[in-house]
């Protein structure tokens, strides 16, 4: 299974640069600069392949965190029903779920306050089925609730632009986006890639009449 999904990369990058090829032949052909040609299909490769990486990390992150949020549910209305090796058992899928969310357009790996309520709810869910059962209960439910404010706050955040989240990290620091709320950090990407990369290249497209293959090549990594 691995060795069939490499062969699929492979294959996919061998066809995405016969494709940038052809778009350089034409983009030449039209009279655009050779150097500037070269910078701007490097980068345009570089964001569409980091982009995409970026993209499959999101969307693992983000079914974690769906099968974490039912996991909590469940718990929530069973927990004063179901035994407390039944209860322990589905708290170790939920924390493994929850090491599972992390996304620097999620829940970030540097977010304390995640780090310290998912802390809590492991020392609650330790606890559970102790000799102090009916507080530990208490307690218990109090962090799950906390765990699904978090994440029902992040399930509500709109997706970044990945090819611009590729293109910002290839250029910039990436830590410097996670001061930012979930809107800035879109628009931040979104201006980001409109002044220095997206004007510059759709002049040379429309110049050369390339702009439904880069649509097109845009389309199939980022929509597929």
């Amino acid at each position: 299974m691995i060795f069939g999904e490499r062969n699929n990369q492979r294959q996919k990058k061998k066809e995405l640069r016969e494709e940038i090829r052809q778009m350089r032949k034409q983009l030449l052909a039209a009279g655009c600069d050779k150097g500037n040609v070269n910078e701007l299909l490097k980068e345009f490769e570089a964001a569409l392949e980091l982009g995409e990486r970026l993209k499959t990390d999101y969307e693992d992150s983000r079914r974690h965190l769906e099968q974490a949020m039912k996991l909590i549910e469940q718990l929530l209305i069973y927990m004063g029903e179901a035994s407390a090796e039944e209860i322990k058992k589905e708290l170790q899928e939920l924390v493994q779920e929850l090491e599972l969310v992390y996304h620097d357009c999620s829940i970030r790996r540097d977010d304390a306050d995640f780090a310290s309520t998912l802390q809590c709810l492991k020392g609650a869910a330790a606890e559970f089925g102790s000799d102090a059962a009916r507080v530990s209960a208490i307690m218990l439910r109090s962090e799950l609730e906390n765990i699904r404010a978090v994440l029902r706050e992040a399930g509500e955040w709109s997706a970044p632009d990945f090819f611009a989240l590729g293109y910002y990290i290839l250029h910039e620091d990436r830590a410097a986006l996670g001061e930012m709320e979930n809107r800035q950090r879109n628009d931040c990407l979104a201006d980001y890639l409109k002044e220095h990369f997206s004007e510059r290249f759709a002049a040379e497209l429309r110049r050369a009449g390339a702009e439904d293959a880069a649509a097109r090549l845009k389309e199939r990594y980022f929509c597929g």
